[in-house]
């Protein structure tokens, strides 16, 4: 091997091993489990397999070579170069700012935990009460079902929480049938009336999805109102946001 090809191996081994330790700390820190999880030791174990793999063939004098090698790294440096594209502006979405004086916010709703509402429910919740406080003629819609292993609808987990915070209930309107973020805003524009400007209240790297799924769904004045993420999680939930993204894309819901 080159110097080039043992350094790029030795980054492939790195990558793989920091992957596979994300994985174990996202697992103890949150919870195993979580959607797509799976892929980050998957994809430490190909960045390792890997590593062995062109150690063993440069021993052996046997290093891959060849037309078909150059189109399969061409295509895997495209598909590379498409993902971090896509996370850029997932990225980008998540830096955007509230507006002041917004008619109504959608609070998107996150998981119930048996034990009371997961961090991402609770931050989103904290945000909208704020955002309630400092803008006291908007109204908020609570989104959110309940799952088959959830306690409550995330609505009615919101809306407890809310009017605790000294939130009038009068204020808040419940949408408590959707199960995922494409159900969240369709339902939710039942209860906006037409011409309302209206916030999205939800996790930073949730923005540009959330905003595309609403202007795909007829919402013509729709601004964001992000919640930051715990940094332990951000990572996980940046990778699975791409995926969330080309499936609801392949499903003609988005527009930019």
């Amino acid at each position: 091997m080159t110097r080039g090809e043992t350094i790029i191996n030795n980054l492939f081994l790195i990558a793989g091993a920091l992957m596979i330790a994300y994985y174990l700390v996202l697992g103890v820190c949150v919870r195993f489990g979580q959607s797509l999880m799976f892929l980050w030791p998957l994809a430490g174990a190909l960045c390792v397999g890997r590593y062995f793999f062109w150690r063993h063939a440069a021993a052996v004098g046997r290093l891959p070579a060849g037309a078909w090698f150059t189109a399969l790294r061409i295509a895997v440096l495209a598909l590379l170069a498409f993902f971090l594209a896509v996370e850029g502006f997932i990225f980008a979405g998540g830096l955007t700012k509230a507006p002041a004086g917004l008619d109504y916010i959608v609070v998107l709703g996150a998981r119930v935990n048996p034990d009371g509402p997961s961090g991402a429910l609770r931050n989103r919740v904290e945000v909208a009460v704020q955002y309630l406080r400092d803008n006291p003629d908007c109204m908020a819609v609570l989104s959110g079902g309940q799952g088959a292993d959830e306690p409550e609808s995330e609505a009615d987990c919101m809306y407890r929480l809310m009017t605790e915070a000294g939130i009038a209930p009068e204020r808040l309107l419940l949408e408590d049938k959707s199960t995922n973020t494409a159900e969240n805003l369709r339902f939710s524009a039942a209860l906006v009336p037409e011409g309302a400007h209206v916030g999205l209240v939800t996790n930073n790297f949730h923005i540009f999805r959330a905003l595309s799924l609403a202007r795909g769904v007829g919402w013509e004045q729709v601004s964001p109102v992000p919640v930051a993420t715990s940094p332990v999680s951000w990572p996980h939930y940046m990778m699975r946001e791409f995926f969330g993204l080309m499936y609801d894309g392949l499903q003609g819901r988005l527009k930019f």
